[in-house]
């Protein structure tokens, strides 16, 4: 007998199509999650490195400018109808932004973009997040995290911060009196509080349920 010399049987070609197939039901299971999982992080990564940039930036230009309660910013422009002014709101937003902020950032790109009819003002900083920057009571910043890719709708990929000269903290969510719960029930209509829920939760999706409204812009 031949020591050097064993029978093994392989495995047959219906064994490996089985244990393929068995393969192929778990990733199809567990991929998504995984995937959703990767994207919750990384949009946690981008919206706290986008509140560093401005909380550092605001405390970069008040050395120039003075502390951010005395920054001027003109109120918000109404047509002669008393009509939302897109078009002077706009230039308001950049002239602010430009006086205030611009220096203090690294911005690749920088121009208006259409949505929904309305032409806005939007910066790209150099990790690929846009910004949407207008003009109301305050200055309205609607946050991007991944640009230009999809699904661009609020409580998803985009969330909304405000900039206040004459509030304390100047930067901060829609309405930062709202508890957890009060801002999740807001978050889940409307999504423009959704940026509060995550403040709460220092940016993480913990007890995260994104909003049944889908919408493109606050």
């Amino acid at each position: 007998m031949n020591i050097f010399y064993s029978h093994r049987s392989a495995f047959t070609l219906a064994e490996v199509l089985i244990t393929l197939g068995i393969i192929g039901i778990v990733a199809a299971l567990t991929m998504p999650s995984l995937i959703g999982e990767y994207k919750k992080q990384e949009t946690t990564a981008r919206l706290k490195k986008f509140y560093s940039i401005i909380q550092q930036a605001i405390l970069l230009s008040e050395i120039d400018n003075g502390p951010v309660e005395f920054w001027t910013k003109d109120a918000m422009a109404r047509d002669e109808n008393g009509n939302f002014d897109q078009a002077a709101n706009n230039i308001i937003a950049e002239e602010f932004f430009d006086k205030y902020l611009a220096k203090y950032m690294k911005i690749i790109k920088r121009g208006y973009t259409t949505e929904n009819g309305r032409s806005l003002f939007q910066i790209y900083l150099s990790d690929g997040i846009s910004v949407i920057i207008g003009n109301g009571g305050c200055i309205d910043m609607m946050v991007d995290t991944n640009g230009t890719k999809n699904p661009n709708f609020l409580g998803y990929d985009r969330f909304v911060f405000l900039l206040c000269p004459n509030k304390t903290p100047a930067l901060n969510t829609y309405d930062a009196s709202l508890n957890k719960e009060q801002a999740i029930a807001k978050c889940e209509t409307t999504p423009q509080y959704c940026s509060r829920v995550l403040q709460l939760n220092n940016w993480e999706f913990k007890d995260y349920i994104y909003p049944s409204v889908k919408i493109h812009m606050y």
